[in-house]
C-alpha cells in the first residue's frame, strides 16, 4: 500500500503532463526562434522605452527593459505573463482537482476506505502535484537552455534554472491555494474561481504599484512580488523571495490538509 495515492496520482496525471511538456517545448522554441530577429533590431529598445508606462509595467520582468537582450527577451516574452499564466492553470487545476475532483467523480469513499489517514491521502496528493509542476519546470529549462546555445542567446543555465525554479515555486503556492480551497469546501469550481481571482489580484497589484501609490504598501506581500522582484534571468536565484513562495505554499498546503481531516465529505455532496 506503500505510496500507492501518490502513484496513481501521478500516473493519472501521466497523460495531461506529456500534453503540457508538448507545448510548453513548442511555444519555447517559437519564441526562441524569433530573438535573432529582436537582437539585431535595436530600434526595438527605443520602441518599447516609449510605451505608456502601465502597458510597461506589465510586460517587466525584474523591471529591465533591455528587450534585446536574451534575459530582457526572455523575461518580457516569457516569464513576465505567459509562463505564469500557462504554469498557474496547470497548478490550480490540479491543486483544486486532486480532493474534490475525485469527490465529484464519486471515487473519493473507495479512496478514504483505504487503511491511509487523510493527511497522508492529502500529501500524497500534494506530492503529485509538485512533481508534476517540478517535470514540467525541467522540461521548460531544458527547452530554454538548448534553444539559447542554438540561438546564441547570452544567458546562463543557472539563471534559466533559477527564473525557472521561481516560476515553480509560484505555481505550487497558487496550487496549495487551490488545494486549500477545495480542501474544505469539496467544491473544484469554487476553489479555481477563487484562486485565479486572487492571482489576477496580485498580478495586478504588484504591476500597477509603482503608478497607483495606494497599492504600494500591498505590493510585497503578492506573490508575484517575490516571483520578479530580484530580477532571476539577469541576478540568479534571491533565497528570501524564493522562501516567502516556499512559505505561502506551505502553509496553504497545511491548512488544507488540516480542513480535509475535519470536514464531514459526504456533507459536500
Amino acid at each position: 500500500m506503500l505510496g500507492s495515492v501518490l502513484l496513481k496520482s501521478i500516473r493519472d496525471l501521466g497523460r495531461g503532463f506529456l500534453w503540457w511538456a508538448l507545448g510548453l517545448v513548442g511555444y519555447a522554441a517559437l519564441i526562441v526562434s524569433v530573438y535573432p530577429t529582436v537582437r539585431d533590431n535595436p530600434e526595438l529598445d527605443e520602441l518599447v522605452e516609449s510605451y505608456p508606462e502601465a502597458l510597461k509595467a506589465f510586460i517587466a520582468f525584474g523591471g529591465q527593459f533591455d528587450f534585446t537582450s536574451a534575459a530582457g527577451y526572455l523575461g518580457s516574452e516569457l516569464f513576465s505573463f505567459m509562463m505564469p499564466a500557462i504554469f498557474l492553470v496547470a497548478s490550480v487545476g490540479n491543486g483544486a482537482g486532486s480532493i474534490a475532483g475525485e469527490e465529484e467523480r464519486g471515487t473519493l469513499d473507495l479512496l478514504l476506505s483505504m487503511p491511509l489517514s487523510r493527511g497522508r491521502i492529502a500529501l500524497e496528493k500534494l506530492a503529485a502535484m509538485c512533481l508534476e509542476l517540478v517535470g514540467l519546470g525541467a522540461v521548460l529549462w531544458l527547452a530554454l537552455w538548448i534553444g539559447a546555445r542554438a540561438f546564441s542567446m547570452d544567458v546562463s543555465a543557472g539563471h534559466l534554472a533559477a527564473a525557472t525554479a521561481l516560476l515553480v515555486v509560484l505555481a505550487i503556492a497558487y496550487g496549495a491555494i487551490a488545494f486549500m480551497l477545495a480542501g474544505g469546501t469539496g467544491r473544484k469550481g469554487l476553489a479555481v474561481g477563487v484562486t485565479v481571482a486572487l492571482a489576477v489580484a496580485a498580478y495586478l497589484v504588484n504591476s500597477l504599484a509603482a503608478l497607483v501609490g495606494a497599492l504600494e504598501p500591498f505590493q510585497k506581500v503578492t506573490p508575484f512580488y517575490h516571483y520578479a522582484a530580484s530580477d532571476p534571468l539577469h541576478q540568479g536565484l534571491d533565497v528570501w523571495h524564493t522562501l516567502f513562495l516556499l512559505a505561502v505554499g506551505a502553509a496553504a498546503a497545511a491548512v488544507g490538509v488540516l480542513l480535509f481531516g475535519r470536514r464531514d465529505v459526504g456533507s459536500s455532496s
